[in-house]
Parts: C-alpha cells; sequence; structure tokens
C-alpha cells in the first residue's frame, strides 16, 4: 500500500514538475531586438542609452539594442523610414520638415530638454548681450546665411531687433573650440553646443562667454528620440519598455557622470575619459532642466519650432503638431 501511495506521489511531482517547466518556458519570451540609429559618432551625449545595456535596464524590459553611431553620411530619418532601425535621434525641425513632405515620425522622448546651442565669444571681449554683437564680425556656417544650419541665429536675430546688415560675417571652418576667435578672423562663432564644444574651449585655456539661443526664445528640441507612426501604432507596449529604460538610463547618468562617462569608451576606445565626463557635467542642465520629467517635451517648443521654419521660409504651412510627438512613455 505504501508503494502506491510512493508511486502517486511521484507521479504527481513529475507532473507538476512538467508543468512548471513548461510554464517557465512560456515565460521565458524571447527577448525584443531593436536597433537604435544614432545621430552622430559614438559620445557621452548618449549616456542615457549606453548605460541601460550596461546596467540592465534594457534587460530587465526583455529588450536587446544595437546602438549604431551616425554620422554626416547618415540620415536617422531614412534609416528608421527603411527600417534598418526602429529608433532614431534627431531634431523637432527636421521631423517637422519631414511631416511636410510626406513622412510621419513621431518623436516619443527627448534627450536635451532646452536647446543647448549658443553663439560664442571670448569672455575679453565683452560679447554679453545681442547688441555688442553689432558692428562685430560673426562666424556663421554660410556668408549670406542661406545655410540650414543658421536658421536658428536667424531666428535669434529676429526676436532680438537685430538687422542682418549690421554685422560682418566670416565662415566658420574650424569647430574645434575657439581657435577662429581667437586668430582674429571673427569675434563670435554662431551654433556652438553648450557642451562638447565649450568643453573644448575651455580645455584650451579659453574664458568664453556664451549667449544661449533658448534665452531669446528661440527653442527647438535638437535630440529627440523618434519612430515611424506606423512602428507606433503597432508597438506600443515595446516603445514604452524601451523609453523606460532608456530615461532610466538618463537619471542615473545625471547622477552618476564620471561613472557613465566610461561607458561611451566601450563604444569608441579612441575617446578620452576625461574630456567625456566634462562633456557629461556640461550637458547635465539641458537633460534635466529641474521643472519637468526627463525626457518630456513642451508643446510650446514644437509651435515655436514650427513658427521659425515658417517665418523663414522653410516650411510652407504648418502641419498637425498634435500627432508629432508624446509624452505618454514618459514617467511623471
Amino acid at each position: 500500500m505504501k508503494s502506491k501511495k510512493l508511486n502517486v506521489f511521484v507521479g504527481l511531482a513529475m507532473i507538476t514538475a512538467i508543468i512548471l517547466t513548461a510554464c517557465g518556458s512560456a515565460a521565458a519570451k524571447p527577448a525584443d531586438k531593436v536597433t537604435v540609429q544614432l545621430s552622430w559618432f559614438h559620445g557621452v551625449e548618449y549616456a542615457g542609452f549606453y548605460t541601460a545595456v550596461e546596467k540592465g535596464y534594457y534587460a530587465e524590459e526583455n529588450i536587446e539594442v544595437v546602438l549604431n553611431a551616425g554620422g554626416p553620411e547618415l540620415n536617422p530619418l531614412d534609416e528608421v523610414a527603411n527600417g534598418n532601425s526602429q529608433f532614431g535621434i534627431g531634431s523637432g525641425d527636421g521631423l517637422i520638415l519631414a511631416k511636410a513632405n510626406g513622412q510621419n515620425f513621431v518623436s516619443v522622448a527627448t534627450i536635451f530638454r532646452e536647446n543647448p546651442l549658443a553663439i560664442t565669444s571670448l569672455k575679453s571681449d565683452s560679447i554679453q548681450k545681442p547688441e555688442d554683437l553689432v558692428g562685430k564680425t560673426v562666424g556663421t556656417y554660410s556668408l549670406d546665411l542661406t545655410s540650414y544650419s543658421d536658421l536658428l541665429f536667424l531666428a535669434f536675430m529676429s526676436r532680438t531687433g537685430l538687422e542682418q546688415d549690421s554685422m560682418n560675417y566670416a565662415l566658420i571652418e574650424d569647430f574645434f573650440g575657439a581657435n577662429e576667435i581667437k586668430s582674429g578672423k571673427m569675434d563670435a562663432m554662431t551654433g556652438m553646443f553648450a557642451t562638447d564644444q565649450q568643453v573644448m574651449t575651455r580645455q584650451a585655456g579659453d574664458d568664453i562667454n556664451l549667449m544661449y539661443y533658448k534665452d531669446y526664445g528661440v527653442d527647438v528640441y535638437i535630440n529627440t528620440i523618434f519612430v515611424t507612426e506606423e512602428y507606433l501604432q503597432n508597438n506600443e507596449d515595446l516603445i514604452a519598455r524601451f523609453v523606460r529604460a532608456t530615461l532610466r538610463g538618463y537619471q542615473y547618468a545625471v547622477e552618476n557622470p564620471n561613472e557613465v562617462a566610461e561607458f561611451a569608451l566601450k563604444y569608441d576606445e579612441t575617446l578620452d575619459l576625461e574630456y567625456q565626463q566634462q562633456v557629461m557635467q556640461a550637458q547635465i542642465p539641458f537633460i534635466d532642466t529641474g521643472n519637468a520629467p526627463i525626457g518630456s517635451m513642451d508643446e510650446r517648443v514644437w509651435n515655436v519650432t514650427q513658427d521659425i521654419l515658417i517665418e523663414f521660409g522653410m516650411l510652407s504651412a504648418p502641419v498637425d503638431l498634435s500627432s508629432m510627438f508624446t509624452n505618454k512613455f514618459v514617467s511623471p
């Protein structure tokens, strides 16, 4: 009798083990694989992505992520549109223009909440406010200001009352630090990033003034995280998990800047650690502004960006901005 009971218990145990194994197999769902097309070469600007990989945040969300370096030959919009990447990093103005051309992208978060571009000058030249530029030679991307890269400087002039002919212009050819200013070729340089480029100048021992475009109403999201509208409609849960892990990475990055700067070197070993650490420190105020969640976007900024594009003839008519960005994936 005892033997029969033992056999029954053994049988039940085996059945239970089989059921648990089956359940475990069902739970072990294969990880979702996604590719992110970065907007530029590897660097600490993308610290949140690196951190989410290194700290296992993506793994916790059951996602495997490939981070593709960008560069002048790669357009993230094209890479996402053709399916080579599921997520891309792109500017708000570029996404609006793409929308006007029939491409439907949606921004699901932003890296910099504030525009980090600025007009740079040496502190010794005392160029501290817009009117100080009058009569000076200003470095721009084209001498007649027709380059798309001069758009925000034109908007800056429009909003500060500066006349285009009140200054002289010189072509920026050296974008590393303040060499063009120190050489006497120009008194100020437009459109410099108040993150990596200001670190270059300070490492060279130059004291500089920065006149931020954002302080004069020139608002634009420089690097939003975007997907196609179709991908959003079909993959909301995956996008929610991806954004959650990424922004968790950026939260950790702003709290541990020196540590996460080291992660960037795993993607490009030629990077200088001290420089990456200083850049990470410099970009924290643009990532975490203290008045809204990291990664969140403001409708006002999108409206200002569109107004600038219309004002300078880049856009013939407004597009539906409400379909172009969402904060639904950003935790409050």
